[in-house]
C-alpha cells in the first residue's frame, strides 16, 4: 500500500498515516515507530522478540549474518527442521505481522547466538 506524499502545509511530524493491519479490513493509526534487534542464546530454544511492548505491527528481519534458519511464530515455535513450527526467515527474510505486543512473538534459531532486527508500529 503506498502513502500519500506529505502536503506542502504538513511538516513530517505531523502526518499519521492509517495501516490496514486486521484481516477484518479495520484500521488502525500508527502513532509511533520503535526498532531492535534480539538474538537468541540457545539454539532450540524460543524465546520472545522483546519484552512486553505495546505495538500494532512489527515487521522482523533474519540478520543478514546468519548462517542458520530463524522462525518465528508463538511461544511453541520450533526451528529444528524435522519438527519445525512457524515461519522460517533466511538471512535478509522478513516477514510482518499484525500484533498487539511484541512479547507474543518468539522465535526459535537453528544457530546459537542468530536472530533477527526488527521494526514496529504503535
Amino acid at each position: 500500500m503506498a502513502l500519500p506524499e506529505p502536503s506542502a502545509d504538513k511538516r513530517p511530524e505531523q502526518l499519521v498515516h492509517a495501516v490496514p493491519i486486521s484481516p477484518k479490513g479495520v484500521s488502525q493509526v500508527a502513532t509511533g515507530l520503535g526498532d531492535g534487534r534480539k538474538t537468541v542464546t540457545a539454539a532450540a530454544t524460543a524465546e520472545a522478540l522483546a519484552a512486553s511492548t505495546p505495538a500494532i505491527y512489527v515487521v522482523v528481519t533474519a540478520l543478514v549474518g546468519n548462517t542458520g534458519i530463524v522462525v518465528v511464530g508463538g511461544s511453541t515455535v520450533v526451528a529444528a527442521a524435522a519438527t519445525r513450527r512457524g515461519t522460517p526467515l533466511s538471512p535478509g527474510q522478513s516477514m510482518g505481522l499484525p500484533v498487539d505486543d511484541l512479547a507474543d512473538v518468539y522465535l526459535d534459531v537453528t544457530v546459537s547466538g542468530e536472530g533477527v532486527s526488527y521494526t514496529y508500529l504503535t
